[in-house]
């Protein structure tokens, strides 16, 4: 939902990716296809309906402002456009009705049982094309769209009792068989998930490396990870070639996010002269990247005006007050103000939830994690919070996905597993690498939560007791030690209720699923106006004194911590830490050695 560059959390121009300036990319590739007589197909992969201010704004019920992106994408010229696992956030019914505006084929291959008309199991674009024989031939072209299979438990509370997803790959196959059996004479698939970087067990997310090798599909599109390829992201990954934009042999492109690349697959076919199926005598995949000086398109700026001046009038609004100011700068190597937060604030939703329920005397814990922390998204990707007047915009940043305030009653046990799912994301540390990394980069920040109401310690020089897939890999017997609370032993049948998210209830970010008999409460606002609420008289006191855990003391070690530029300027805020400033990493991070 990046439509223009606009930083609505700054409230300022932005110099980032957007869909008015990949505008510019495509129209200057159109051109380029023409002048070499060639045809061209525009595709988006999904997630365009999420992911901003803007999006949460114009999703929230009562307001009539309408979404600019079906609009945008008829202007812009869009052949057809897949689903991703962001676009049910707002339940199926304002899909429904935003989809009812598009104009193009909408397709989602492995979903079922939504009833949405607009959405389909396949679609197939037909085109004249010039042969270098100067005569013309239609071609016809079958799209196929696929999304993670675990979108039905992250979006349960949407798609339950109303939509079912079945195994991508299979969605795929079976969809390319039918497309074909209509006519279709090549197969693109819009996968709505990356290349894995690492095993991801038997209900992996990123499957593209499967689909490629079904022989019906000709050519990929993918997306969901926020990497890129072809590039650096994946040379590692076997049976891809990282150069080339190849996976067993297939074209395959990664766009990155919230447009920053346009992926382009160049495609060179042959007839038959028997008639047969055609061929690919030659592919080529490639990105163009969005570029600050690349100028955003006005007709796309201008679709949007009406939504874009709605919601900055509504992010200007103050919403209370804070003492200090807060940052996310260092929130993976202590616990942070900006997690407590957000911990604080469910707490803060919960116990009002609960107040006179049969559940109100349970000990009350909470999650807390930050979104903003870096990794994929760059350097830009921080929450820095002024002190003083706060706005609604200085707190949207916070929780972009507009997950909802839950809680679920588990036990001792259960918390412990949590965390140590959780501190996967620390790479196993070695006394003898002072410059190895502090975080796995294959792991996003998101991924990481803290147990408020708990204390604990974290020794980060131990191998994880799970993978990266979240299965028990065998590797040690885990991180997590001197679990208390209220300064007792936590004991493993204690029970408590923990606010959190709905997205963590559904197993995200590779915890295990809460059951419904779990479940204690299951909110239906977003986390923001939680935090809206609880700004009203917070206890700052208790957010900015809150720290559930720490590094296991004496470890004597060093790593480097990837952060926000401006995190030079606040050193003092991790003192214990010993950081030392050792210049900029390739990508744009501040390098900060620790010594723990």
């Amino acid at each position: 939902m990046q439509i223009t560059s606009y930083d609505y959390v700054r409230d300022c121009a932005g110099e980032g990716p957007s869909l008015s300036r990949l505008a510019a990319l495509i129209a200057s590739a159109r051109h380029e296809a023409a002048d070499t007589g060639r045809e061209s197909f525009l595709l988006d992969n999904g997630d365009i309906l999420q992911g901003t201010p803007l999006a949460a704004y114009l999703a929230h019920a009562g307001r009539g402002t309408p979404n600019p992106v079906p609009d945008c994408l008829q202007m812009l010229g869009y052949d057809a456009v897949g689903l991703g696992n962001h676009d049910f956030d707002h339940g199926l019914d304002y899909l429904d009705a935003t989809l009812s505006r598009y104009r193009m084929p909408v397709v989602c291959s492995n979903l079922g049982g939504a009833g949405i008309p607009s959405i389909r199991s396949r679609a197939i674009l037909e085109r004249d094309v010039l042969c270098s024989d100067g005569t013309r031939r239609r071609l016809r072209i079958g799209v196929v769209s696929v999304l993670p299979r675990q979108t039905i438990s992250w979006n349960r509370h949407q798609l339950s009792g109303r939509a079912s997803l079945c195994d991508p790959v299979q969605a795929t196959a079976d969809a390319a068989e039918a497309a074909r059996a209509e006519g279709a004479e090549l197969i693109v698939v819009l996968a709505h998930m990356g290349i894995a970087r690492f095993d991801e067990g038997l209900q992996p997310q990123n499957e593209i490396v499967e689909i490629a090798q079904l022989s019906s599909v000709d050519a990929v599109i993918g997306g969901h990870t926020h990497l890129v390829f072809p590039g650096p992201d994946h040379e590692t990954n076997r049976n891809t070639d990282s150069r080339q934009g190849k996976v067993y042999g297939k074209p395959v492109v990664l766009p990155g996010f919230a447009g920053s690349h346009l992926g382009m697959i160049d495609l060179d076919l042959a007839w038959p002269a028997d008639g047969g199926s055609i061929k690919i005598t030659r592919s080529e995949s490639r990105l163009v990247q969005s570029a600050a000086d690349t100028p955003e398109d006005p007709d796309v700026v201008a679709l949007a005006s009406d939504a874009h001046h709605a919601t900055r009038d509504h992010l200007n609004h103050e919403v209370g007050r804070l003492v200090h100011p807060m940052n996310s700068y260092f929130a993976l190597a202590q616990p942070g103000p900006v997690s407590a937060l957000i911990a604080e604030t469910k707490r803060h939703v919960i116990r009002q939830a609960m107040a006179g329920s049969d559940l109100e005397d349970l000990p009350l814990l909470a999650s807390g994690s930050t979104a903003s922390t870096g990794g994929f998204d760059g350097p830009d990707n921080f929450i820095s919070l002024p002190g003083g007047t706060v706005k609604r915009r200085h707190i949207v940043g916070l929780d972009p996905y507009s997950n909802q305030v839950w809680a679920v009653r588990t036990t001792g046990a259960r918390l412990t597993d949590w965390l140590e799912r959780s501190v996967v994301i620390f790479n196993t540390l070695r006394r003898d690498d002072p410059d190895q990394l502090l975080l796995n980069e294959n792991i996003p920040g998101f991924r990481y939560d803290a147990i408020y109401g708990l204390n604990y310690v974290i020794d980060p020089t131990q191998p994880p007791k799970y993978d990266p897939a979240g299965r028990p890999g065998g590797l040690g017997e885990g991180r997590i030690s001197n679990v208390t609370w209220q300064g007792r032993p936590l004991e493993p049948d204690q029970e408590f209720l923990v606010a959190t998210s709905d997205h963590r209830t559904g197993g995200g970010g590779q915890l295990r699923a809460f059951s419904e008999d779990e479940i204690a409460f299951r909110g239906r606002a977003p986390l923001e106006d939680g935090l809206v609420s609880y700004l009203q008289a917070p206890d700052c006191a208790a957010v900015r004194g809150a720290a559930p855990w720490r590094f296991r003391p004496g470890l004597n070690v060093s790593a480097i911590l990837l952060t926000s530029p401006d995190a030079v300027t606040h050193l003092s805020e991790i003192a214990g830490l010993r950081p030392e400033p050792c210049g900029t990493s390739e990508n744009g991070f501040a390098r900060i050695r620790l010594h723990l």
